[in-house]
């Protein structure tokens, strides 16, 4: 352990350390603090391969002195040894590591067990500051939830949103900073929001290396897939009905499985971080459909380099709108904050709103047009006229400015794509 933490023995390698692992081009983000000060909590920080994960906990990490702090990367086979057990640590730590105050557990879905392991440390009571990271919901959600329950502050962090990026460009008049952000959403389009893609010198390439070592071989080799060229295939069709609702027969007569194949290997990639399986908002009328999902990416880069697309969005053809609509997703899901769910609403009659924003009795719908925005759509008006949300965003790269208007209690509002976000920020901070 001491060889993993240099630090503990010279205090002048932690600084070293931290700049190795923080880059100097470095974006802040937007994660809510909140909680993250209570020692009495495990603090998890979720969200797919190189998002960011680690290096914002490094950030955290800057400021505390070295000897307090151990490091456990758990794709070592020593460290994931050491943390079998939740007893045998607080011996070892007791004995061997008087001084530590914080464990940053690296990587954790690589332990057997991470939720006992995290349980038996928090219910130790030794105010040991816990930090955990972990790339996917198998093993840092849905097997640590009850064990976890009261225990554990849970953060989600995902590639770089438009308003971290516009965050970190400072200076400019108000019309120079439009044009920025106007710009940025542009190339984000192209090559999504991974940290290493954004700020990378050849951003195609990185997504390919991306792709083939995170989202192909990674989550296929520890998930063991039998079939590794149906799960290539399902990945494409993913990417190219982007938006669209899934047809499990259908998917999986293309790859040349079974159905429940294509559920199991869905279900992976949204236990990854990779996609999400968005479903419907029920609000008890009865004309809604109430089963199907829709799927989208949590990074568009990821999906564009699937397709083998990068082209500018007025060179998509029909591929624009899908590509716009998988953006506006990727910003509304960086945005909300946990307390709030994503849904789609549509109804039997073919009427369709693209996002539906839910917390308790609050209610956002945003609908997403590729094109001008001339009046209000007939779809948006059936959902306003059922439900009556606070507030409908119509969304479109062609908006300059925002507009708004009354429709009977709801305010709609016409925004670019560049602004979606931070206007989901603002209205999912209004009290229910």
């Amino acid at each position: 352990m001491l060889g993993l933490n240099p630090w503990l023995s010279d205090p002048a390698r932690f600084a070293q350390e931290i700049a190795r692992r923080v880059p100097e081009r470095f974006i802040p983000r937007k994660i809510d603090p909140t909680g993250f000060d209570d020692p009495r909590k495990a603090k998890l920080i979720v969200g797919p391969r190189q998002s960011g994960k680690s290096t914002f906990v490094w950030t955290l990490l800057k400021d505390r002195s070295p000897v307090t702090v151990l490091h456990l990367n758990c794709e070592d086979s020593l460290v994931r040894n050491w943390c079998g057990s939740a007893a045998g640590m607080l011996t070892d730590l007791e004995t061997e590591f008087r001084g530590i105050k914080t464990i940053f557990f690296e990587e954790a879905q690589h332990l057997q067990s991470a939720g006992l392991l995290v349980k038996g440390l928090v219910d130790a009571r030794r105010a040991f500051d816990l930090l955990v990271t972990g790339s996917s919901t198998y093993h840092l959600d849905a097997n640590v939830r009850e064990s976890l329950a009261g225990r554990a502050e849970r953060r989600l962090v995902l590639p770089f949103s438009l308003s971290e990026i516009a965050g970190a460009e400072k200076g400019g008049v108000p019309a120079v900073k439009i044009a920025r952000k106007a710009a940025t959403a542009a190339r984000m389009l192209e090559i999504g929001g991974y940290p290493d893609v954004y700020l990378g010198a050849d951003p195609v390439h990185e997504l390919a290396g991306l792709l083939e070592a995170l989202v192909i071989r990674d989550v296929s080799d520890r998930h063991r897939i039998a079939r590794p060229d149906a799960f290539r295939t399902l990945l494409r069709l993913a990417a190219g009905q982007t938006g669209s609702l899934v047809n499990f027969a259908e998917w999986a007569s293309h790859a040349g499985v079974s159905a429940s194949t294509v559920a199991n290997y869905l279900n992976i990639l949204e236990e990854s971080w990779d996609v999400k399986l968005l479903p419907v908002f029920a609000g008890g009328r009865r004309l809604e459909i109430t089963s199907a999902r829709k799927i989208y990416f949590f990074d568009i880069g990821i999906r564009n380099a699937l397709l083998g697309r990068f082209d500018p969005l007025e060179q998509r053809g029909a591929d624009s709108g899908p590509l716009v609509e998988g953006f506006v997703f990727t910003e509304i899901t960086k945005s909300i904050p946990s307390s709030w769910t994503v849904h789609y609403w549509r109804s039997k009659g073919g009427a369709e709103v693209d996002f539906v924003l839910v917390s308790g009795s609050g209610i956002v719908a945003v609908e997403v047009k590729t094109g001008p925005v001339r009046g209000i759509p007939r779809s948006l008006r059936s959902f306003i006229d059922a439900y009556s949300p606070h507030t409908a965003l119509l969304v479109s790269p062609s908006v300059t400015d925002p507009v708004s208007e009354k429709v009977a209690e709801t305010r709609v509002v016409r925004v670019p794509i560049s602004e979606v976000g931070a206007k989901v920020e603002e209205l999912c901070g209004l009290p229910n």
